[in-house]
């Protein structure tokens, strides 16, 4: 992949930063050290960066004694998963915002870093290209994030059935449109734009869908989708008239 035309716009969003981080105290962790190095590079003007790991327990303690309230991993630490570290730190600090970069975007770790209830789930091969931005943003509003290769990797997988025959509730033509958004990786606002709605009822429509499902989060709620064969996902939702 050539980004040499898009060199001038990454290094501004760089400097623009993000609102999240600049009022976060952030902890991080990788055992990526490049990775690891160019995310501490990237919060110099940003909010305190409280953190800097490369294992499971070195992060976990810098956590507890930081006051940290976001967290960014990676799946692969050098003691440990990204996920065990997730499923503890959210046990200390439940309040604990968490976006994890996968190494390995296959169906395990994908669902792992779901159990985990990881607030944003990206894929690491697109490090640099805005998804990181895009997911704070995500977590920002929308209290979640999938980004679209991992909603795809899920789409193509061979989920099983639930096997609890549990007869779920109808949805409405709406909830559907919505439902194939969120099983695209889009956010409340893309999904309003695409069907040329307000948020504020793509929002409801998202609550209704959880209910009905049901699921606990937007990201299960993609899960519950695929694995029961309730979308099949197209290009673009198609719009509201």
């Amino acid at each position: 992949m050539d980004l040499s035309d898009r060199i001038p716009s990454l290094q501004q969003r760089s400097r623009q930063g993000h609102s999240l981080l600049k009022r976060s105290r952030t902890a991080i962790a990788s055992a990526d050290l490049v990775l690891l190095s160019s995310w501490t590079a990237w919060f110099e003007g940003q909010g305190p960066l409280v953190a800097a790991c490369t294992s499971e327990q070195d992060c976990l303690l810098k956590l507890q004694s930081s006051e940290a309230n976001l967290l960014l991993c990676t799946d692969t630490l050098e003691g440990g998963c990204g996920s065990s570290l997730v499923r503890r730190a959210r046990a200390d600090n439940p309040e604990l915002k968490v976006l994890m970069l996968l190494q390995r975007p296959i169906t395990r770790t994908i669902l792992d870093a779901i159990d985990a209830r990881c607030h944003g789930i990206c894929s690491a091969q697109a490090t640099g290209t805005g998804t990181v931005a895009a997911a704070l943003t995500a977590i920002e509003t929308d209290g979640q994030y999938l980004d679209p290769l991992i909603s795809g990797v899920l789409h193509h997988s061979r989920l099983r059935g639930s096997g609890e025959q549990v007869p779920l509730q109808e949805l409405t033509m709406r909830e559907e449109d919505v439902l194939r958004g969120l099983c695209r990786g889009m956010t409340n606002q893309e999904i309003a734009d695409a069907l040329v709605v307000s948020i504020d009822t793509v929002k409801t429509h998202v609550g209704s869908l959880l209910r009905k499902l049901p699921a606990r989060d937007r990201t299960m709620a993609v899960v519950t989708a695929f694995r029961e064969g309730l979308v099949q996902v197209p290009t673009r939702p198609p719009r509201w008239t």
